[in-house]
């Protein structure tokens, strides 16, 4: 048997390090618009399903545009560790926490576990160069619009602050709030609540849907500001990206940003719940209230994107979008509206399968990218630090970017010899579970196996499964020939799986899968 370890050191330094020789061509550093919307599936724009029950026409404006990557995922199957590799370039399973190993049968940790040992942290880290730092770096004005989730503030200080907010990750304008249906509901500008939650709203859940605590117009109770509303709040987001984008462009003092480069994350918190769709597009869509909540987004991306072309931005606007997970769509909403909200895959948010980590990501930069275009290469989240690294002139220190591929040649319609990413790890939260994708295959763990930042494991049974249910056994697939992950090949193929197990367990006691750059690159 080979040394696995070398052989997933040796797939990863296969990622070029050094700057595309393709980004020299360009005349200046681009603007970067980061559109991420909130629970979207693969399968729901129609550029990615024409099968789709709901009309797309702006995302798949901007695939046509641009290039569709069909290969793409998160650092994650739920929001906050996916938004923590797209920040950071590392993946969030390395900030588990060694007391966490601790389980009880069903994987998960017991009440009195949660109280004596610290959780896994998923948050970003104060100090920890992110996309908004790495672009500020060269001038860039930056901001984030929209859903954050990476760690704010919910309680004013006495002086009336908030004592964190993007702000103090490298943003240099924030609009938003933390999470959609979680309290406190009130608007956050910059450091303050626009309006201050002082009111109580009670529970509520969805109506005529399969699931009201997770579909549906539903939110929990909690303070909201006195003029709070749900419907339509997405306008307001999108009138603030515009806002903020129309300020760039005015010639003011000359100590100011404007005329700046820019860095814009556009984060709609949508279309995860409440679905609290505008009235305008009520009704619209054939995938009931979830369908006519993404044709919401699409249309306030519609609107943004407009806002760049009326302030002639468009052309030097590198513009990624993505969601941050699978979507909240279960087996009976598929047999209700014939809608696949996950496209092929299998399973939904949260999944370690498909379907909650693959993802739609379209790329497009006029003159730049190749319009029209696709690309089937893996991709990760983590990757796009490295990659606006590499368009800004810009090298990662050895300390960040653990996980970031550059893959601005492939933006940029070359075709390298080798993949750039041979690999990634995925992870489920609800159970801390872990699986690993190498080229075609793809192996997940079991619920009640923990593998530790030291790469131990606990306990180390590669060669048998445990439990009857799908999350308490090993599960091997061969994406390319089984991309629904239907047929467990783990019995069958034995020595896949354990080479697929010693590349993870190198992986984590590594640290990092990006290469230490070499002498010169440093």
């Amino acid at each position: 048997m080979k040394n696995f370890r070398s052989f997933f050191l040796s797939a990863l330094l296969l990622a070029p390090f050094s700057l595309s020789a393709a980004n020299a061509s360009r005349t200046a550093s681009p603007n970067i618009l980061l559109i991420l919307v909130d629970d979207m599936g693969y399968g729901d724009p129609r550029c990615f399903n024409p099968e789709s029950k709901i009309a797309t026409p702006h995302i798949d404006k901007l695939a046509a545009e641009g290039m569709r990557f069909t290969d793409a995922h998160a650092g994650g199957s739920i929001c906050v560790p996916s938004r923590y590799s797209l920040l950071s370039g590392r993946m969030p399973y390395r900030n588990w926490n060694a007391a966490s190993a601790k389980r009880t049968k069903k994987g998960d940790l017991s009440a009195l576990e949660k109280k004596h040992f610290p959780q896994p942290q998923l948050q970003h880290e104060p100090g920890r160069l992110n996309l908004a730092t790495l672009t500020k770096r060269r001038g860039y004005a930056t901001a984030c619009v929209g859903k954050w989730h990476q760690g704010m503030s919910t309680k004013a200080e006495a002086d009336g602050t908030l004592k964190m907010t993007p702000l103090d990750f490298g943003f240099d304008y924030y609009f938003g709030f933390d999470a959609p249906e979680q309290a406190p509901y009130a608007w956050i500008e910059n450091k303050r609540f626009v309006v201050a939650p002082t009111e109580t709203i009670e529970d509520h859940p969805g109506e005529d849907v399969t699931n009201p605590q997770t579909q549906g117009a539903h939110w929990r109770k909690g303070l909201a500001a006195p003029d709070w509303k749900f419907e339509g709040y997405l306008s307001t987001v999108a009138s603030k990206a515009d806002a903020w984008l129309e300020k760039q462009t005015q010639n003011t003092e000359p100590s100011t940003k404007n005329n700046a480069p820019f860095f814009l994350y556009y984060a709609i918190p949508a279309p995860h719940a409440p679905w609290a769709t505008a009235g305008e597009f009520t009704g619209k869509s054939s995938a009931g209230q979830y369908g006519d909540y993404v044709m919401n987004v699409d249309a306030m991306i519609g609107q943004v994107m407009a806002t760049l072309e009326k302030l002639k931005l468009k052309d030097n606007t590198l513009v990624l979008f993505s969601s941050d997970n699978g979507p909240v769509w279960y087996a009976q909403d598929i047999e209700k509206f014939s809608h696949r909200a996950a496209g092929p895959w299998n399973g939904m948010k949260g999944a370690l399968t498909e379907a909650g980590h693959h993802m739609p990501f379209i790329a497009s930069w006029p003159g730049k990218i190749p319009a029209g275009s696709s690309c089937g290469e893996l991709i990760c989240f983590a990757d796009i630090l490295a990659t606006v690294a590499s368009l800004i002139g810009e090298k990662l220190p050895n300390d960040a970017g653990e996980d970031s591929f550059d893959i601005s040649p492939l933006l940029l319609g070359e075709k390298p010899a080798r993949p750039i990413r041979h690999g990634m790890v995925h992870v489920n939260y609800g159970s801390y579970t872990l699986a690993i994708r190498e080229g075609d295959w793809k192996l997940i763990l079991p619920a009640d196996v923990y593998v530790a930042q030291d790469g131990t494991i606990t306990p180390d049974h590669i060669v048998k499964t445990t439990g009857k249910g799908p999350n308490n056994k090993f599960q091997l697939y061969n994406l390319r020939n089984d991309p629904g992950e239907v047929a467990n090949l783990f019995s069958q193929e034995p020595d896949k799986a354990k080479e697929l197990f010693a590349s993870l367990k190198a992986d984590i006691a590594r640290g990092r899968s990006r290469s230490w750059p070499t002498a010169l690159e440093r």
